[in-house]
């Protein structure tokens, strides 16, 4: 005789349905299992589904609920920043193309972490930005209106700028926690960074590799970003951040940041200009790494597979730019 089930293993084991988010952030794109992680990205939104028996694997809470959302992300495939990100990893780091010795389910997980903290990046610029944009803009609506003068300025401005540069070099570090999943035994660990990368490389090919000269390029600007970051977390005489300031001939210069490291320089430039530029390049660094990554590793039997640049009337995704492609037909097959 079988034993009647408990109403909890009735509750957990039935069938059912879940609303993802809400309408507004658009249609489901794509369902993954990465890992034992449920992602269901949407048009403006990306959520993690995780089910009850995950938080309460010996069944001692009747009242969970059955699956439970995380929103990972408030932006989905209609985002340019996702798309380079996560889509890329996920378009690429495919274990139909990928050598088997790289767990393709861990290294989107970990790119699920990279943007979650590109994200967290982008608010904590776009937040500065705003703040320095009132400041100005309150600055010459009280010009105009031969108000008593008063100096703009942006509250905890060093604050500000330490906790974007230290988001910014973690960046960097869980970037390099996927590089050395590919890397594991040529002497990288996930505290490496880009000088040592650069060098490893170049061991394991050759100087003139394009993934080699990819990453000597991108070694300055990783630098500065470091050095910025131990700077302002312990307040070095050569990491300047300087806010409004008044000049002799009356004009005002905005906020400002300037590196003069020993071996590593960041003439003065505006601050809001740097934040924009550090954005960009980080976004350009990751999707590149991604690329390079993906065609280093690649399967060497059957089809001949090469990683390329989507050309734009190809593309599934307008902000897709990498994949997959197969000589096959005229044109070959492009596998997004």
């Amino acid at each position: 005789m079988m034993e009647e089930k408990k109403p909890i293993d009735r509750k957990r084991e039935s069938g059912g349905y879940a609303d993802i988010g809400s309408k507004e952030e658009g249609a489901i794109m794509e369902m993954r299992d990465i890992g034992g992680r449920a992602l269901i990205i949407k048009e403006r939104a990306i959520y993690e589904m995780v089910m009850a028996d995950t938080i309460d694997p010996k069944r001692t809470n009747i009242n969970l609920p059955t699956t439970i959302q995380k929103l990972i992300i408030d932006k989905g495939t209609e985002s340019e920043v996702v798309s380079r990100t996560l889509l890329t990893a996920m378009t690429l780091f495919n274990k139909d193309y990928i050598v088997d010795s790289i767990d393709c389910k861990k290294i989107i997980s970990l790119a699920i972490d990279l943007l979650s903290e590109i994200s967290i990046l982008e608010k904590e610029i776009k937040e500065y930005q705003l703040a320095e944009d009132s400041a100005s803009n309150e600055y010459e609506e009280r010009k105009k209106q031969l108000s008593s003068y008063k100096l703009p300025s942006v509250v905890s401005l060093e604050s500000k700028c330490k906790t974007i540069f230290q988001k910014a070099d973690h960046i960097e570090q869980t970037l390099m926690d996927i590089i050395v999943n590919f890397y594991p035994n040529i002497g990288l660990t996930k505290q490496s960074h880009f000088p040592n990368l650069h060098q490893k490389l170049k061991e394991k090919y050759n100087e003139n590799d394009s993934f080699v000269l990819f990453i000597g390029n991108a070694i300055h600007f990783m630098q500065v970003i470091r050095e910025l970051r131990n700077g302002l977390d312990h307040r070095l005489e050569h990491t300047k951040v300087l806010d409004y300031e008044l000049q002799s001939n009356g004009d005002i210069i905005s906020p400002t940041i300037e590196l003069q490291h020993k071996k590593i320089k960041l003439e003065r430039t505006s601050l809001h200009e740097f934040l924009d530029l550090t954005f960009t390049n980080i976004i350009d660094i990751v999707e590149l790494t991604f690329a390079f990554l993906a065609q280093k590793n690649v399967r060497k039997s059957g089809i001949p597979h090469l990683v390329r640049e989507i050309p734009e009337n190809k593309r599934r995704n307008k902000f897709l730019r990498y994949c997959f492609w197969s000589p096959l037909g005229e044109e070959g097959y492009y596998n997004q």
